[in-house]
């Protein structure tokens, strides 16, 4: 059986993938045409998985695996990736794994940016505004799911997890970074933080 890979991105060996909403010319200088299959979507990828999810369920609600490997690189958005990653679960193959990226990009880091997958910077509250939402996907909905078993932070901005449902659970945090910048980027987490805190604090004062 070929190696079955799902790219879920707004960007532009062996086996078969299939990419969703990327770039034919990006492929095409690759060499790679000839083993992608390119899906582009109306709205957002999450359809396509439902789709998927929906072709590939029985009447029992037992839903058959099609991939090996899913990269999601898209939307940086709670409400959009965390319904991703549940139905990537459902897709993935036992032993399979699931790569994000993005894990502490915030809105904040990239104001110019007006909008992803229709929703849009200037709508968005101050704390989704300034808080990670993939690093909230990966711990609070991939880290908890019980068939997501072994998982891996690289860098503070790569989550990987593994399905091995029934397995001893493992999580590893690697750096190649020197542990000064590791030391230097937890202290600005806690920071970024701590002003949220406040923030919040202010807010029910004024509120009350």
């Amino acid at each position: 059986m070929s190696t079955t890979i799902a790219v879920l991105s707004q960007k532009g060996g062996t086996g078969k993938t299939t990419t969703v909403r990327t770039l034919s010319d990006v492929l095409a200088r690759a060499g790679l045409t000839g083993r992608v299959t390119v899906v582009r979507e109306f709205s957002s990828y999450t359809w396509w998985l439902k789709e998927q999810v929906a072709a590939r369920s029985d009447a029992q609600g037992n839903v058959e695996p099609r991939f090996d490997f899913v990269y999601l690189d898209g939307a940086k958005n709670w409400t959009i990736d965390a319904l991703a990653v549940v139905l990537v679960e459902k897709l993935l193959r036992p032993g399979g794994w699931l790569l994000m990226d993005d894990l502490d990009w915030t809105y904040a880091d990239d104001p110019a940016r007006r909008a992803t997958d229709g929703v849009a910077n200037r709508d968005l509250s101050e704390a989704e505004r300034t808080q990670p939402h993939l690093r909230a996907v990966f711990d609070l909905i991939v880290a908890q799911h019980p068939a997501f078993t072994e998982l891996r932070v690289q860098d503070e901005w790569w989550g990987w997890a593994r399905k091995a449902p029934g397995e001893p659970r493992r999580y590893t945090i690697e750096t190649s970074r020197p542990l000064g910048a590791l030391a230097a980027g937890t202290a600005r987490r806690a920071l970024r933080a701590g002003r949220r805190r406040l923030r919040a604090l202010a807010a029910r004062r004024a509120a009350g």
